[in-house]
């Protein structure tokens, strides 16, 4: 074989007959970024509005959106001349916006615009809160300087104008992502499994509806520490997270369905019919104590705390309760509500269990803090109370139930589709001397990682089992022995006891004579 022969009988075994280069790809949001949406509205023929870009272009109340327009100039058009933009809904509607000038117009608006000009103009804005319409358009032009009717437009011709304005966008609208009203809150669904430890850092907390800090109570001192919390929900249950900051913490009950309120505790409130009667009041202290009412009638009425809610709680306290020489950090408490303990007694309700995306209910959370002397210092709560009335049927927050994004709007086929009970009356907001409800934006804002605002106790951490009626050794409802680290039963507790088999429970003690069980303020 000749030298020319072997040399390309080498060559011909070095071909790569791999499969080449990896094609080139280019995603398709990206092109659809660098899309115009051309619309040709020509001005007088001085000037083309070639079209422009929106980002996004659904959006819900309260969001910001961001138009930017492109202009072409013709020929100047004088000094009399300046951009206009509305923002308008359909016919009938009385949802409205006159946007001010952008950066753009107001440094280089059409008195400076010159032949052969190009112009870039970003527009920023945020969709009117209370904006009620499917839909929002976007109307762009030019008008006399100091004049505000439709005839003192530059007249404008091409395939989308409107009223001497080029039609620019019409943007879909959410109002199922529309901010609360004041007074309402949307509590959206549990984005995972939530465990009752005292500590809320599972994933199913993110997202959670979060409150402001606590407001005192009219005729209260300012609380000893804030006191935040926040709540979601699934088909089972209604979750309750509270994080307290107190330099005293004081509670010296040891059996549940004492009386709770005449030391530290955390008290929950629901009215879930929103007919200002017909309630339950539950409560937690820092030794998971735990007291549960029903009220059948009105404010006022004597409450049944033979009534078993079946809550469980857990609570982390950092610091030594009850002991006077030293200085205590807080306490965490969490709390998983049956929904269906909401009813009472009263299975007739109306109230859907478990609840339809869109359902309301009523409810409020008050913080009693007491001096390890016995006397109380403050009381505050989500919706400001006054000191007079801790239950403050007429305060409540009304409660939305949301999905786990945020939305109220309510699924055909969803959680709580199916049943006959129709939607709660929505219920109107609180009177003045409310406190400001928790922010939403459709969702609430996300809760933090961790979830607590006090870290996890050397010793003293007390973690429930379910309710009344499980096998812990403590009297009455169950709660487990608080635990030391490792899980061993704290120091002097009695260890608790293997759970029971499904359906058995610990009898009850005898509980105290029915009753309001309050004193002054409760």
């Amino acid at each position: 074989m000749t030298p020319v022969a072997v040399l390309a009988a080498v060559l011909a075994g070095c071909v790569d007959r791999g499969p080449g280069p990896e094609p080139r790809k280019v995603e398709p949001s990206y092109v659809w970024a660098h899309l115009l949406e051309k619309t040709d509205g020509n001005f007088s023929d001085k000037v083309i509005y070639l079209g422009n870009k929106v980002e996004p272009t659904r959006v819900a109340p309260g969001q910001a959106v961001t138009i930017t327009h492109y202009w072409k100039v013709l020929a100047p058009v004088g000094e009399q001349w300046r951009v206009f933009t509305l923002v308008r809904a359909p016919a009938g509607s009385s949802d409205f916006m006159n946007l001010g000038s952008s950066d753009m117009q107001f440094a280089y608006g059409p008195a400076k615009w010159k032949t052969g000009d190009f112009i870039e103009d970003v527009q920023t804005f945020v969709l009117r809160p209370d904006w009620r319409s499917p839909s929002a358009t976007i109307l762009v032009g030019l008008i006399e300087v100091g004049r505000h009717g439709t005839l003192d437009r530059m007249p404008v011709s091409g395939p989308h104008t409107q009223d001497r304005a080029v039609v620019a966008r019409v943007l879909e609208v959410d109002t199922s992502r529309a901010p609360p009203l004041a007074g309402t809150v949307h509590v959206p669904r549990a984005q995972g499994e939530i465990a009752i430890d005292g500590v809320a850092g599972e994933a199913g907390w993110a997202g959670a509806a979060v409150t402001p800090e606590l407001t005192a109570a009219e005729g209260s001192a300012e609380p000893n520490g804030k006191t935040t919390a926040k709540l979601t929900w699934d088909d089972e249950n209604l979750y309750v997270f509270a994080s307290i900051l107190d330099t005293d913490i004081y509670s010296e009950f040891t059996k549940q369905d004492d009386p709770l309120w005449k030391g530290d505790c955390l008290e929950v409130f629901i009215d879930a019919d929103g007919n200002r009667q017909g309630y339950v009041e539950l409560q937690v202290s820092p030794n998971n104590m735990t007291f549960d009412s029903w009220f059948a009638g009105p404010r006022g009425s004597r409450g049944d705390e033979e009534w078993d809610s079946g809550m469980r709680t857990a609570v982390k306290v950092n610091g030594t309760g009850n002991v006077k020489s030293d200085t205590d950090r807080g306490w965490d408490v969490e709390m998983a509500i049956p929904l269906a303990a909401v009813k009472g007694r009263d299975e007739s309700m109306a109230v859907r269990i478990p609840p339809t995306i869109g359902d309301r209910w009523r409810l409020n959370i008050v913080r009693v803090d007491r001096r390890s002397n016995g006397e109380i210092a403050s009381a505050s709560s989500w919706n400001q109370i006054g000191m007079s009335d801790f239950h403050a049927l007429d305060r409540m927050l009304t409660v939305v139930f949301a999905d786990a994004g945020g939305s109220i709007m309510p699924v055909t086929g969803g959680s709580g589709a199916g049943g006959a009970v129709p939607l709660p009356p929505t219920v109107p907001a609180p009177a003045s001397g409310s406190a400001t409800p928790a922010p939403a934006s459709g969702s609430a804002t996300p809760a933090p990682a961790s979830g607590s605002a006090t870290p996890a106790p050397a010793s003293g951490g007390a973690v429930s089992v379910p309710g009344k009626g499980s096998a812990a050794p403590v009297p009455g409802k169950g709660s487990a022995a608080p635990a030391a680290p490792g899980g061993a039963p704290a120091t002097g507790s009695a260890p608790a006891a293997a759970p029971p088999a499904s359906g058995s429970a610990v009898p009850k003690p005898a509980a105290a004579q029915p009753g309001t069980g309050s004193g002054s303020g409760r």
